[in-house]
C-alpha cells in the first residue's frame, strides 16, 4: 500500500488522540445568581475530573487549542486572548495574537509572563505543563468534547467561566438550530457505510467527535468496532466492510486511486469519495471540536448524502 506522507500522519493522528481522546463531563458544580451573570468564586469539573475554581471575571486568557481560540472569539473574548498556539488560525484576527508554541509543548515562560487568570486547554497539556502553570497561580481548564452535546456544553462553560453567558447561549442555540435542521433534512435517507481516512488509513474510533457525527446523521462508521480514538485499518477489513461512502483529510484522490483494491469498494464504484485537502479551511472545520462543528456536521453530510444537497 502506498503510504501518503506516513510519519507526518503519524504524528498527525497522535495528535487528534491527544486532542480529542477522553469523555467529556465538565459540568459547574457552583456559582448562582441571575442566569446572565457569573457569582464568583466558581468551581467547575473539567473533562478530566480536576476541579477547577475561578475567583473573579478573568481578564486575560492563553488557549492552547484551536477550537477552543475559536470558541473564545465566537463569544466575543478575543480582547482577552493573549496567547494562543501555531495552529489556532481562525479567526483571522487570532494571528494577532502572540503565539505560545505548540498544544503538546506549550512555552511555559512565555506562557507565565502573559500571566493569564485562566487557560482553556485540550488533554495534550503534559501534566508537568499543568502543574507548573498551576503553581504559579494560573487556572487550567481541560475540554475534550467526544460529541456535539459535550461541544455545546464546552461553549457554555466559557460562557459561564468568562461570564458572556447569554452570548454562549445565542451562539449554542443558533448551532442546535441549524444541526436540528440538517438532522430533519436527512430524515428519509437510507443509512450508508463510510470510511473516514486521515491518511494511511488512520481513521476514527467510536469514541471519537468525528464519528459521533456520521452515527449522528444516520450513517455507520466501519471503524466503530476498533480499539482506540483514532485506529488504524487495514485495506483488507475496508474493502470487505465495503462503504458506501469514503472520506480522507489526509490522502489525495489520485493516491487513492493508485492503491489496488479500493476501486473495488461501492463508494469508488459509485464515484462517493470525497477529498478534504489537508491545510484547507474546509479541512480544519470537519476536525475541530468548537463553534464550527455544525458546518463541519453539513460537509459531512453532503459528502455521505450527495443526492439529498443537488
Amino acid at each position: 500500500m502506498k503510504r501518503f506522507k506516513k510519519g507526518f500522519i503519524i504524528l498527525l493522528v497522535i495528535s487528534l488522540v491527544l486532542l480529542w481522546g477522553g469523555c467529556s463531563n465538565t459540568k459547574t458544580d457552583t456559582g448562582s445568581g441571575d442566569p446572565e451573570t457569573t457569582a464568583y468564586p466558581l468551581t467547575i469539573t473539567d473533562d478530566l475530573g480536576n476541579k477547577v475554581t475561578i475567583e473573579s471575571e478573568p481578564t486575560k486568557i492563553v488557549s492552547i487549542a484551536p477550537s477552543n481560540t475559536e470558541i473564545l472569539f465566537a463569544l466575543g473574548l478575543g480582547d482577552m486572548v493573549v496567547g494562543r498556539t501555531d495552529y489556532c488560525n481562525f479567526p483571522e484576527e487570532a494571528l494577532d495574537v502572540q503565539s505560545v508554541g505548540s498544544f503538546s509543548e506549550p512555552n511555559t515562560e512565555l506562557i507565565i509572563e502573559l500571566a493569564p487568570e485562566v487557560i482553556f486547554a485540550q488533554r495534550s497539556i503534559p501534566e508537568e505543563t499543568k502543574t507548573l502553570l498551576e503553581g504559579s497561580g494560573i487556572k487550567v481548564i481541560i475540554f475534550n468534547p467526544n460529541d456535539i452535546d459535550a461541544i455545546l456544553t464546552d461553549i457554555n462553560i466559557v460562557g459561564q467561566v468568562c461570564n458572556v453567558q447569554d452570548a454562549a447561549k445565542e451562539l449554542t442555540d443558533s448551532m442546535q438550530t441549524e444541526r436540528e435542521a440538517l438532522v430533519k433534512k436527512l430524515a428519509d435517507v437510507e443509512s450508508k457505510k463510510v470510511f473516514m481516512d486521515l491518511g494511511s488509513f488512520y481513521t476514527v474510533g467510536k469514541v471519537s467527535f468525528m464519528s459521533s457525527i456520521i452515527v449522528e446523521l444516520k450513517a455507520e462508521n466501519i471503524a466503530a468496532d476498533l480499539e482506540g480514538d483514532y485506529p488504524q485499518v487495514t485495506l483488507e477489513k475496508i474493502i470487505e466492510a465495503d462503504p458506501d461512502a469514503y472520506i480522507s483529510t489526509g490522502t489525495s484522490l489520485e493516491e487513492l486511486n493508485a492503491i489496488e483494491g479500493l476501486d473495488s469498494i461501492a463508494a469508488f464504484k459509485n464515484k462517493n469519495v470525497t477529498v478534504i485537502p489537508w491545510g484547507t479551511n474546509d479541512n480544519d472545520i470537519v476536525q475541530r471540536p468548537g463553534p464550527r462543528v455544525i458546518k463541519g456536521m453539513e460537509i459531512y453530510a453532503k459528502a455521505i448524502y450527495p443526492e439529498v444537497f443537488k
